[in-house]
């Protein structure tokens, strides 16, 4: 399976229509699961991808406090 992509705002490697997306941390691994009706993805997640998202919610955040 391929590594996301980092974009300006956001990951992509996403399936459309995905209705739930949860992240799941097992002793060594993080897991970003994406749900859709009974279609469940689990997605590796590396520690760069945990710092992006990271990065890119507190952004966020400041520019919803700015508002």
């Amino acid at each position: 399976m391929s590594d996301f992509s980092h974009a300006e705002r956001g990951m992509t490697r996403f399936p459309p229509n995905v209705e739930q997306i949860t992240i799941e941390k097992e002793t060594s691994m993080v897991w970003l699961i994406a749900r859709r009706n009974d279609t469940i993805l689990r997605f590796p997640l590396q520690e760069a991808d945990c710092r992006h998202l990271s990065k890119l919610l507190v952004q966020a955040l400041g520019e919803i406090g700015a508002t």
